[in-house]
């Protein structure tokens, strides 16, 4: 017959030969546990900045859409509204600015600011002419706008090239957005 031996603490017993965790055993269950919370957490940090970059890359894409439908379908005036595609000729007279007249022989212009961080659209008022904003980029995020045929020439019925593109660091990585076009310049000359 086993001998049996009471451990008597607080009220409860104890029998020797029941077998407990040891602290080494405890320790490494413990530092498992911390291993793959780490992990975890890690994967799902990942996860986070990869979905806010693809947000944020769709929406400088949709941005940069916007921008293209503006400088295509034009600026309000007094007048109306006056297309790109209705101008007698333009001038591109570098890669980010546009010169071009309209049927009322009078130039209008797409043009980067100074920063570079707004698209502005020069056109004529009752007073002279009016720099108006058409988009303004948020802090951190970089404007870009081009313009090609060939610069410093200018040219009548032909296509000018358009493109538009926004670029911003989201979680240390640079997204993009873009939109690119060609709008055919009407000669109304006759």
């Amino acid at each position: 017959m086993a001998k049996t031996i009471f451990f008597l603490k607080c009220g409860k017993t104890r029998f020797s030969d029941e077998k407990g965790f040891t602290l080494a055993e405890l320790l490494v269950v413990i530092g498992l546990s911390v291993l793959f919370t780490g992990l975890i957490f890690a994967a799902l940090i990942s996860s986070r900045q990869i979905c806010t970059s693809n947000t944020a890359n769709q929406e400088l894409q949709q941005t940069a859409n916007v921008i293209m439908d503006k400088i295509i379908k034009g600026g309000s005036e007094p007048g109306g509204i006056f297309r790109l595609s209705e101008a007698t000729s333009y001038t591109i007279v570098n890669i980010s600015e546009l010169h071009f007249i309209g049927i009322d022989g009078i130039e209008r212009r797409y043009f980067l600011n100074n920063a570079g961080a707004s698209l502005m659209y020069r056109h004529p008022t009752a007073n002279g002419t009016q720099d108006e904003m058409l988009y303004v980029a948020p802090a951190g995020t970089t404007l870009t706008l081009r313009f090609w045929t060939l610069a410093g020439s200018t040219y009548a019925n032909i296509t000018v090239g358009i493109d538009v593109g926004l670029a911003r660091v989201v979680n240390g990585r640079n997204v993009t957005g873009s939109a690119t076009t060609m709008i055919n310049i009407r000669n109304h000359v006759t």
